[in-house]
């Protein structure tokens, strides 16, 4: 078996939603030398990069991430090709697609060539209703994208089905690309922020077969 990075790396300057006014930066408050050694801090938003979005960030009652189980940040998984123009995805791309056993649904959309470029937080490809309406009464886990969000700019409604149905959405992901048409698992643990709706995560997947197979 092998993993997966599916994370965009975080660093100061990085692109964040347009309107977010957090500070984005990695902080170096000591260097190694003499008597002392590096040490960092971090100023950062819960929606940073690739992150979690849980109920919460769209539901008032819902639980924070730290509550949490661990069991409902991994499980089996499986990635669907998509189109790579803004605009809706389509309900369609469920046709013939096994929902049962599976615990997440990713979209490699190929958006994620447009990291770091202000085309990314423009427009973006995005749920059709009834694509969320179809995941949101599949009981998955979650849902996740390599776009900034499940809904376009202006839109919430993908949010709000995914969040009535206790889902979480993994936004910004990368190295979709990378998976295999089979089942996989995901990992997608978030950061145990207290009262938290939203966590940067590490995503990462275990597939089969070896590094030294996954190599050019």
């Amino acid at each position: 078996m092998r993993l997966v990075d599916l994370s965009h790396t975080i660093a100061t300057g990085m692109p964040q939603w347009r309107g977010d006014d957090q500070p984005l930066r990695i902080v170096r408050r000591s260097e190694h030398g003499p008597g002392s050694h590096q040490s960092s801090s971090l100023e950062i938003g819960c929606h940073v990069g690739t992150h979690i979005d849980a109920a919460l960030h769209f539901r008032p009652d819902e639980q924070p991430l730290d509550t949490l189980s661990l069991d409902d940040c991994w499980g089996r998984a499986r990635v669907l090709r998509a189109g790579a123009e803004p605009g809706p995805l389509s309900a369609s791309l469920l046709d013939g697609v096994e929902l049962a056993g599976l615990d997440f649904i990713l979209f490699d959309t190929g958006w994620a060539r447009h990291w770091g470029a202000p085309r990314y937080y423009d427009a973006w490809p995005f749920y059709e209703p009834e694509l969320a309406r179809l995941l949101a009464t599949a009981g998955l886990k979650g849902t996740g994208l390599d776009t900034p969000s499940l809904d376009p700019v202006d839109g919430n409604v993908a949010h709000d089905l995914c969040a009535a149905a206790g889902m979480l959405n993994v936004e910004n992901m990368a190295g979709l690309d990378l998976l295999p048409d089979t089942v996989f698992t995901l990992l997608v643990l978030p950061l145990k922020l207290a009262g938290a709706e939203a966590s940067p995560v590490r995503a990462a997947a275990l597939v089969p077969g070896t590094d030294e197979e996954a190599l050019p």
